[in-house]
């Protein structure tokens, strides 16, 4: 069984057990090394990996990054049931909206119009309170097994949640030009992605990457 050993300033500490350090006293950004190993972070080593994800941890790296064709089904899941939830409560509170559902005209320019600001709102506002809520993931982003984190792995904050949901609603408005990046950046980030410093992650795929695969939170 490897024993561990742990930096603390210049002072090193242990052995430990895997145990012993898996008892909450692990941290994410802990030097570690077993007793013929080099110092790494202890979010580096593939041991550890269980526990952090136990933990809340879900570290981005080039490995574990989600796929395009994960993703866009992710998309059309949500915004199926985006349409779902509009539909449903124009019909609940029809009595409020300018004209009668039976009577939309999809080739009416205003019935168009307040359709679509209506669906933006709920857009919007679906991406925030998921993506703030703990699942950190929509609806379809969670049925796909993905997550959102950021940098070290966590999980969205409000304000986090916020910004990448508004530069989500940007990329949505703009004729999906924002999501291009997911296609071509390094680390498949979107628009709303690189403002926010996140990264879509596959929950199947953690703890598989090795330390040379962490992402680079400086670009």
């Amino acid at each position: 069984m490897d024993e561990f050993f742990v930096k603390d300033g210049e002072e090193e500490k242990g052995p430990f057990t895997f145990e012993e350090l898996t008892d909450g006293r692990l941290e994410p950004d802990d030097l570690v090394r077993t007793n013929f190993g080099k110092w790494e972070k202890a979010s580096d080593v593939i041991d550890f990996a269980e526990y952090f994800q136990y933990e809340g941890y879900y570290f981005p790296t080039l490995v574990n990054l989600a796929g395009v064709g994960r993703r866009m089904l992710a998309f059309m899941i949500d915004h199926f049931v985006i349409s779902i939830f509009v539909i449903t409560g124009c019909y609940t509170f029809n009595q409020y909206l300018p004209f009668q559902m039976a009577n939309f005209d999809l080739e009416n320019e205003q019935h168009r119009e307040i359709m679509q600001a209506i669906f933006s709102v709920a857009f919007f506002t679906y991406n925030f309170l998921f993506e703030a809520s703990p699942l950190s993931a929509t609806l379809g982003q969670f049925m796909c097994k993905l997550i959102i984190v950021d940098a070290d792995g966590k999980k969205l904050t409000i304000l986090k949640a916020l910004i990448r949901s508004a530069g989500k609603f940007l990329s949505f408005g703009f004729m999906f030009i924002g999501f291009i990046g997911v296609f071509f950046s390094q680390y498949r980030q979107a628009f709303h992605d690189a403002i926010a410093k996140t990264y879509v992650v596959n929950k199947e795929m953690i703890g598989v990457a090795a330390e040379e695969d962490v992402v680079d939170d400086t670009i």
